[in-house]
């Protein structure tokens, strides 16, 4: 693949890219015989972007899920589920989007055995960590009966079989494919699938239309097909990734693990939130995956489970890369324990978008320990951009409008000292490739303007720069070589 006419670093540039690799840069290429080319046009250049955090199954359902993310009580949640099913929704109803953050009284599954007694309703919280059901669905998902929600744990095992149910299964690959689709347009040429599922079986049966790192968890490492990196299928773009553990809980659902209380508001466990997987437990799935060869993935909302994570690390001497997922709230201890070991911060920045009221109100008075990503680039912590996704779209340039400007809406960035320029968000959107080079994976991503180049500078500036980002509509998205979008 020939691609003519780009523009790297504001200079016309034609690029080579030969079995995946780009192989030539000059300003000028003569085509081979027989080569594919591509105009640029004159199109801006860069890295393909990555969303290092998905869950493919449950983002793939999302077109067919009630979404429930604008209910404020548990009440109204019920009444739009039974106005649905009126409306004629057969099997299954799946919701998505509701946070326990402001109910005035906790769901119960009588409430919703009101609505349905023979429709498996299960309606799924907007940060993924828990899901409120009726009887019909907890009888189909083999769960006992209960007065409340299904949590943490218990969830991430019963989401792994939510296909079981009655019409769920149908349309899950045409999902996964749509999926694919919509995130090339956005430019992502690469994302890291943590689904509760046995990803390397799925993948291996899927036609990928871009790179996937599929994440393992406790239950499946009997089963992994080799160390992290080893090639899933025929495609070469499907490989295995880390090794995924849960600490703790979210923000969302009040047990993210923390050093401090919760607020006024109340939380869960003791006020300081749950603890899914404890140091000796957390010791002995890394020992397995650093005999199984597997990089490590640690889920650590609260500080609390960050700093355990830390420890454990430190203990066990872990040998392969090591993530610590989301990171969302840290103590300036945890953030040079994470620099001292090298680890990579894998973070959502759409996040503090939905959970900075939130965090003010059950966390008071923490709000600067939360999204602390210039402190974690000041100490030298790579930082991995994703979404969560369906917590959040598979928009890279949400996230990273989100990194610069760190608000919605009218209100200046929250704790602007925490704001990253605009090439610093690129830089944690590209799985580590800084630019496009001879020796270089052939994934790259055409813009019609760069709106990287400029810097912040000003709360002003910052707005401005976030509102460039996230109006950007890719032209083009190259995978390995392959034109795999095109507007």
């Amino acid at each position: 693949m020939l691609i003519r006419s780009l523009r790297l670093d504001s200079l016309p540039r034609d690029l080579r890219i030969e079995e995946g690799t780009i192989t030539e840069i000059a300003p000028r290429l003569s085509a081979c015989p027989g080569e594919e080319v591509h105009d640029a046009g004159g199109a801006a250049a860069i890295p393909g972007l990555w969303d290092q955090h998905v869950h493919v199954g449950q983002a793939a359902h999302g077109a067919t899920r009630l979404d429930t993310s604008g209910v404020r009580s548990a009440e109204e949640c019920a009444q739009l589920v039974a106005a649905t099913l009126r409306a004629g929704h057969a099997g299954t109803l799946v919701g998505f989007g509701h946070r326990l953050v402001g109910f005035p009284q906790p769901p119960t599954v009588a409430a919703l055995d009101a609505v349905s007694s023979t429709v498996p309703i299960v309606l799924i919280g907007g940060d993924a960590h828990h899901a409120w059901m009726n009887t019909p669905a907890l009888a189909g998902l083999g769960l006992p009966p209960r007065r409340g929600i299904v949590a943490e744990e218990e969830w991430f095992d019963a989401v792994a079989h939510l296909a079981d149910l009655p019409g769920v299964a149908a349309g899950l690959e045409a999902g996964v494919r749509r999926l694919q689709e919509e995130a090339l347009a956005r430019g992502v040429v690469g994302l890291v699938d943590m689904e509760w599922a046995d990803n390397h079986a799925l993948w291996a049966r899927r036609d990928p239309m871009l790179r996937v790192r599929t994440a393992t968890y406790a239950s499946g490492l009997d089963g992994v097909p080799g160390p992290t990196g080893t090639p899933i299928g025929d495609s070469g773009l499907v490989s295995v990734g880390p090794l995924k553990v849960i600490l703790d809980g979210s923000l969302g659902s009040r047990s993210a693990y923390c050093r401090h209380p919760y607020g006024a508001a109340g939380g869960h466990a003791h006020g300081r939130g749950v603890l899914n997987v404890d140091a000796d437990a957390l010791e002995q799935l890394l020992r397995r995956a650093a005999a199984l060869g597997l990089a490590a993935a640690v889920h650590a909302i609260g500080d609390a489970a960050a700093g355990l994570a830390l420890a454990v690390l430190d203990r066990t001497g872990f040998p392969h890369p090591v993530r610590l997922e989301h990171a969302q709230m840290l103590a300036d201890a945890d953030i040079a324990a994470l620099a001292r070991r090298g680890a990579i911060a894998s973070v959502q920045p759409a996040h503090l978008l939905e959970d900075r009221d939130a965090t003010e109100e059950l966390w008071p008075g923490q709000g600067g320990a939360a999204f602390r990503f210039r402190d974690l680039l000041a100490a030298g912590v790579p930082l991995a951009f994703g979404s969560d996704a369906p917590v959040a779209p598979i928009d890279p340039w949400l996230a990273m409008a989100a990194a610069v400007h760190r608000s919605a809406d009218e209100r200046p960035g929250w704790h602007a000292e925490q704001q990253l320029s605009p090439a610093e968000a690129l830089a944690a959107s590209t799985d580590g490739v800084h630019e496009l080079a001879v020796g270089g994976r052939g994934d790259l991503v055409l813009l019609e303007e760069d709106p990287f180049v400029a810097s912040p500078g000003s709360a002003e500036a910052a707005r401005e720069s976030a509102d460039r980002l996230r109006a950007v509509r890719p032209l083009a998205t190259f995978v390995a070589g392959r034109l795999a979008f095109s507007r």
